[in-house]
C-alpha cells in the first residue's frame, strides 16, 4: 500500500491567518520519526488533519536538506547515520515548524533501520 500523507489542520489555520492578518508563517524546521503508522496488522493507518502528533514519536531532528519539487510543493529529507535507531521499524514521519506545531503527516509500510545510512523525504503540498 502507498504511503498516506495529510497536511494538517493546524497548519491550514496557519496558512488562513497568514493570508489575512499575519502575513506570514511559521517555516518548516524539523522532522520527527515514529512506529506508530501502521497497525497491528502491518496496514498502513490513514493520518488524519486533526492529529496533533505522531502516535509513536521516536526522534526528531533538524531538516537535512529541502528541494523544490514544483510550483505548490517541498520536498524535506532527514538523513538518520549508521548508528541511530538501528534494529527500529519507523512508519511514521511529520514535518514540524519553528513553533513546535506539526504540519504534515506521512504514513506508510514499517522499514526496519539496519547498521547503513537511511534518507526519509516529506513533502509539503498544497
Amino acid at each position: 500500500m502507498a504511503a498516506k500523507s495529510i497536511i494538517t489542520k493546524i497548519r491550514r489555520k496557519k496558512m488562513a491567518e497568514a493570508s489575512h492578518t499575519t502575513g506570514c508563517i511559521a517555516k518548516i524546521t524539523h522532522i520527527a520519526l515514529g512506529s506508530g503508522g501502521v497497525n497491528d496488522d502491518g496496514a498502513v493507518i490513514a493520518p488524519l488533519a486533526e492529529n496533533v502528533s505522531l502516535k509513536n514519536e521516536i526522534v526528531r531532528k533538524e531538516y537535512t536538506s529541502s528541494t523544490k519539487t514544483s510550483d505548490t510543493s517541498y520536498g524535506y529529507t532527514i538523513k538518520l547515520e549508521e548508528n541511530e535507531l538501528v534494529g527500529t521499524f519507523i512508519s511514521e514521519m511529520a514535518l514540524i515548524d519553528e513553533d513546535g506545531d506539526v504540519v504534515a503527516f506521512s504514513n506508510f509500510l514499517a522499514k526496519g533501520k539496519d547498521e547503513s545510512e537511511v534518507t526519509f523525504t516529506i513533502e509539503d503540498n498544497y
